[in-house]
């Protein structure tokens, strides 16, 4: 799900002490995502691209012994197909909850690279300020001056932690919105935020593309991933390689857990 994927790991380009620039050995790049409550389908191995490449696409790795680990116990990931570098757990036995410790191991041409994380608890204290939203057939950018155009998602922080939210439509044969503008037609349809360090995330309808009832799904972010996100904005001068959590490799293994409301798009 969160393919979303807030960080573009084929920047993870490395460097050496030899050469603040190019490196000659080329490294394996894991990003790995479990979800509490969710099977595991979003581990995605690559390599690195050296600077010197005119490449944008970091070479997907289809032919690794990927094994995730849980008190004691090892889970085999199975290739998922296409070309994709995509890994997936096929049987029905394994859980994600909070609390949990995973450790990730990854063999590729002869090298072993680990990871761990831990699931963390599901975010607290999620509202929504209203279960409807209504868009008029006409809504123009007055829209957003009303009151009515917006829906405020709202949950604890405390510690400035990082939140990002997903909207998603969830009805079966869901019927299309189509404005009076034409352009924020072309603007609508982000459905994944960036992260979020503050406690609320507004629904309007640059979120919305259908009509039907939506969940808004409000994850809690781990502290590798915040590291590796916000390592990710440093001075673009700088080569230094974003965090990582990796062992003998780059990216990034971390756990999301989530707290749903809902809500319904109705048109006036």
């Amino acid at each position: 799900m969160v393919a979303w994927a807030l960080i573009c790991l084929i920047l993870l380009t490395s460097c050496n002490e030899g050469s603040p620039v190019e490196s000659s050995l080329e490294q394996i790049v894991i990003r790995a995502y479990l979800y509490a409550g969710e099977s595991v389908s979003d581990i995605q191995l690559t390599r690195t691209i050296p600077l010197s490449s005119t490449d944008n696409i970091a070479p997907p790795v289809n032919d690794a012994n990927v094994t995730l680990k849980k008190s004691g116990q090892a889970y085999q990931l199975t290739r998922s197909p296409g070309d994709s570098g995509y890994y997936h757990y096929a049987g029905g036995d394994l859980q994600v909850r909070a609390g949990d410790r995973f450790d990730i191991e990854v063999l590729y041409q002869g090298r072993t690279s680990t990871a761990r994380t831990v699931v963390p608890p599901a975010p607290d204290s999620v509202t929504i300020s209203s279960d409807k939203l209504v868009i008029p057939s006409t809504a123009d950018f007055s829209f957003f001056q009303r009151d009515s155009s917006r829906l405020v998602v709202q949950w604890s922080n405390l510690n400035s932690a990082l939140y990002y939210v997903v909207i998603e439509n969830i009805e079966v044969n869901p019927e299309p919105v189509t404005l009076g503008s034409a352009i924020l037609n072309r603007v609508r349809g982000r459905f994944i935020s960036s992260p979020i360090s503050g406690n609320r995330f507004n629904v309007n309808i640059l979120n919305i593309t259908h009509y039907g009832r939506h969940r808004a799904n409000v994850y809690r972010i781990n502290q590798e991933y915040a590291d590796l996100y916000r390592s990710r904005q440093q001075n673009s001068r700088d080569l230094n390689e974003p965090l990582t959590n990796i062992q003998n490799g780059l990216g990034v293994f971390s756990a999301f857990n989530s707290t749903a409301v809902y809500f319904a798009v109705t048109g006036q």
